[in-house]
């Protein structure tokens, strides 16, 4: 099975809210960073021998793979085998059609073109996700930390 994983809004929070005169206030999140990738072991674990992960991060992109894999809890990180940020794909990237899904699948058209086998993403953004294709995505809405989340991540990957 091939897991896209995202980081920002996932494995951590994007925002922080603090209380002002005005009432309450969003700050972008300053970290730490990955809190939930603990969890995200735990849950893996049972299923870490076949899960092949390519981080669908940016996080990837702009600090490079390397990088981004050596956050990671080492069981997970010696899973990740690259990420959906193909050099030669940069300029696809920028155009406005490319929303996660579109860039999982231009990754699974270059990388693993016919692939019919499973797949699942684990991210906040469901941004033009298909209908049709929603069984493939886990929505962590307000991160992995939700239990909801965890169950449903869980879940697809039991089934």
């Amino acid at each position: 099975m091939l897991l896209f994983l995202d980081f920002d809004g996932t494995l951590h929070p994007l925002w922080t809210f603090e209380r002002a005169e005005d009432g309450v206030i969003a700050l972008p999140y300053a970290g730490p960073w990955l809190l939930e990738a603990p969890a995200l072991e735990r849950i893996l674990q049972p299923y870490l021998h076949g899960i092949e992960i390519v981080l669908s991060t940016a996080w990837a992109q702009t600090r490079g793979l390397q990088a981004a894999r050596g956050m990671l809890p080492a069981a997970i990180a010696e899973r990740v085998t690259e990420s959906i940020w193909l050099p030669e794909l940069a300029m696809d990237y920028r155009a406005s059609r490319c929303t996660r899904y579109a860039c999982i699948q231009m990754w699974l058209e270059r990388r693993r073109p016919g692939y019919a086998g499973p797949w699942l993403a684990l991210d906040d953004d469901d941004e033009l996700w298909p209908a049709d294709q929603k069984h493939r995505l886990v929505h962590a809405l307000g991160t992995l930390a939700d239990i909801r989340v965890q169950r449903e991540l869980a879940e697809k990957l039991a089934s």
